[in-house]
């Protein structure tokens, strides 16, 4: 927990007050940054942007907010512009298909070993499988929030969702045949 005289200094420009806050939230937001991108460099380059923008906008910080929680959501606009900008991010916008699917009883995984392999996993799905699954199950955004982000139908965005599940079945059913 920063500490609000922390919060002042930094939104007047403190540096050392920055420091803090950087040292103090570095570490959590680039794990979203690595969540979001297909290797440690690029999570690194959302992680430093992420920070110039925080940095640049203190004026606008609200120091009676959480601050966590305004700079996780700087992160995450970033790492999608990011996206964006670097990745040719493809999303097959097919509601009628995703209407049509069979939806078959999913099989229970094993959390834990789900919650060592995700990150990994992750980064081997699709741009666009991986920003949805993202957005929703870890960021809790809704299917119509994330298509106004990405600017798809709320169709693709859960299109792209069950089908990045799927994929992360997939993988870690052949990582278990493989052992």
């Amino acid at each position: 927990m920063i500490a609000k005289e922390v919060l002042i200094e930094f939104v007047k420009g403190g540096k050392s007050a920055f420091d803090k806050i950087y040292a103090a939230y570095a570490p959590g937001m680039f794990g979203i940054s690595l969540r979001y991108t297909r290797c440690q460099d690029d999570a690194k380059d959302v992680l430093q942007e992420s920070f110039i923008k925080i940095y640049n906008s203190r004026e606008r910080f609200d120091v009676n907010l959480p601050i966590g929680a305004w700079i996780k959501a700087i992160t995450i606009r970033t790492a999608l512009s990011y996206i964006k900008e670097n990745y040719k991010m493809t999303l097959i916008d097919d509601e009628m298909k995703f209407d049509r699917m069979v939806f078959e009883e999913e099989a229970e995984v094993d959390t834990s070993e789900l919650k060592e392999r995700l990150l990994l996993l992750l980064q081997k799905l699709p741009d666009g499988y991986r920003t949805v699954f993202n957005l929703y199950t870890l960021d809790n955004l809704t299917h119509k929030e994330i298509a106004e982000h990405l600017n798809i139908s709320e169709g693709t965005s859960k299109s792209q969702y069950f089908k990045a599940k799927k994929m992360i079945q997939v993988m870690i059913d052949s990582e278990k045949v493989e052992k």
